[in-house]
């Protein structure tokens, strides 16, 4: 089995040595583990197996008896290692693919080296703008008045040369930078409609707050729902809601799934959540697995559950949900013999309506200031008992590998 702590990546590149033949091929046999499987089902696979087993690849394995079908079908899991993996897993991708007769793909490379510019690109600077006199501020609303009557004969060009014009009289306006917001995601200017959604989030009032919050729902914004930029400055998330319970206190779980996915969808939150249903796996207390734009709101939700030992795994697979979490506690039996759970959202030590006052309060929080809260998020997400968690979340596509291995083509048989 490929070991949980997994190996660093540099101490594997260490261990390359030039070994040949029937040596080579005795070595990898000796130390390959379950990376024939892992490489089987790599679609699946986590991208720190991945990487494990493509160290000990490296490290051990000959190609010569490889042919051309099985050399391709290793490259797409090299490919695979070097689009999602960070800058080291690349360069040993790289490495691997090179020996394989094969380069990275174009798209791979364009997309990594438009990531590095966006990297080098000035920080952008805080949205400060200074308030407006009384008579400005009358001006300006007039001018948005006319503006706004342009939004609803479709004509959004003039109307945001009108809003340009009431912002330079009250750049403050929360209504205004919505208005414009709106308006730039109407005619598909996706960067611009972040970008005056992120000064509201600068403005940090609770009438900008309000208005992010607006933002989820509002059908303006609907040709943006997928873009990670809107998701993070708005804190729209598509949320899954899972039971993670056992058998025996399943119907506890789904009281406590059915509060979570009420109080999520309260239009105060605004997410768009779905009830998922029973947990594939059993677990003894609460899991919560994110996108990275989703880190925050993951740390919010977090907060909400109110359960100490609450874990927070990054999403390594693809998934049509931004969020996706397991309720689950262990259950304790009173002197009654009555089954309780200690962090229950229905009747346990965790008060559902303080709770959702105070996310509420940590979701402002999050919009207005996310440099500071993000590093409490990961402070959650690096905790020295979750460095396991990746291997959690994909413990369900692992059983599957059997599955993966029988359905091979005939141009994969032999593969190692």
């Amino acid at each position: 089995m490929v070991p949980r702590s997994w190996m660093p990546l540099a101490f594997l590149v260490m261990l390359m040595v030039p070994v040949r033949g029937a040596v080579a091929q005795g070595l990898w046999e000796r130390q390959k583990g379950n990376c024939e499987a892992v490489f089987a089902g790599f679609e699946q696979a986590s991208l720190p197996e991945l990487r494990y087993c493509m160290g000990m690849w490296e490290s051990y394995r000959e190609l010569g008896s490889l042919d051309d079908a099985q050399r391709a079908a290793m490259a797409a899991v090299f490919q695979r290692l070097y689009s999602e993996g960070d800058r080291e897993t690349r360069h040993t991708a790289r490495h691997a693919l090179s020996r394989l007769g094969f380069t990275p793909r174009a798209e791979d490379e364009a997309r990594l080296e438009e990531e590095q510019r966006e990297k080098e690109k000035p920080k952008r600077k805080r949205y400060r703008p200074h308030k407006a006199s009384r008579s400005d501020r009358k001006v300006a609303a007039k001018i948005r008045g006319k503006a706004f009557k342009r939004y609803r004969k479709g004509d959004c060009e003039g109307a945001l040369d009108l809003l340009a014009q009431a912002l330079d009289r009250d750049p403050a306006s929360v209504q205004v930078l919505y208005d414009a917001a709106c308006c730039y995601a109407l005619i598909d200017d996706r960067e611009n409609a972040a970008e005056y959604l992120q000064r509201l989030a600068d403005l940090g009032t609770k009438a900008a707050l309000k208005k992010l919050r607006r933002a989820r729902t509002d059908k303006d914004f609907v040709g943006m729902r997928e873009d990670p930029g809107y998701k993070r400055t708005t804190g729209y998330a598509r949320i899954k809601v899972l039971n993670g319970m056992p058998a025996d206190d399943e119907e506890m779980g789904d009281d406590n799934v059915y509060v979570l996915v009420e109080t999520l969808r309260d239009p105060k939150l605004a997410y768009k959540v779905e009830d998922g249903g029973k947990d594939k796996h059993t677990r003894d207390r609460p899991h919560i697995w994110f996108k990275e734009h989703a880190k925050l709101q993951a740390y919010v939700i977090y907060k909400f559950v109110g359960h100490p030992r609450t874990r927070l795994v990054p999403i390594d697979w693809d998934s049509d949900y931004d969020l996706i979490v397991s309720w689950a506690d262990k259950v304790e039996v009173d002197g009654y013999g009555e089954r309780n759970s200690r962090y229950s959202l229905s009747g346990g030590k965790v008060d559902p309506e303080k709770q959702l006052y105070q996310a509420l309060k940590d979701q402002d929080a999050v919009l207005s200031k996310p440099d500071q809260y993000i590093g409490k998020a990961d402070k959650v997400l690096n905790a020295a008992e979750d460095t396991l968690d990746t291997v959690d979340s994909t413990a369900d596509k692992v059983e599957k590998v059997g599955d993966s291995v029988k359905g091979i083509g005939d141009s994969v048989k032999g593969f190692f």
